[in-house]
């Protein structure tokens, strides 16, 4: 619960500095992730080393990145032990997706309806 208490203060400080509709997004990707991420990812994104992977990622995020959040997330890893397939509609998809890649140490732009669209039409 402390950790939950932080990570919400450290949240609302970064959504002050934001656009509504980013705010917007925002807040309902946190919630998307402490429904469907939270679990195996943590609090803090880090994951469980040698187990789930951080989502912590200091460097650049790129579109290939984005692209391949987005595979992962509708058709899972592929692998037995691996991240299984999410049902989540497109807004929780790019919800999800920018509140995982502008938190913790992340920053990226964000997602757009039209940018999902077409990376899911590829």
């Amino acid at each position: 619960m402390k950790h939950f208490l932080i990570l919400s203060s450290c949240f609302l400080a970064l959504l002050s500095c934001q656009p509504k509709s980013e705010k917007e997004s925002i807040t309902h990707g946190e919630e998307v992730y402490i429904t469907h991420c939270i679990s195996c990812h943590q609090v803090d994104g880090k994951g469980v080393e040698g187990i789930y992977p951080s989502l912590v990622k200091p460097d650049d995020i790129t579109m290939d990145q984005t692209r391949r959040a987005i595979t992962l997330i509708k058709q899972g890893s592929g692998f037995e032990t691996g991240m299984k397939p999410v049902a989540l509609t497109n807004k929780e998809i790019r919800d999800v997706i920018n509140y995982i890649q502008n938190t913790w140490e992340n920053e990226a732009a964000f997602l757009t309806k039209a940018e999902l669209e077409q990376i899911q039409n590829q």
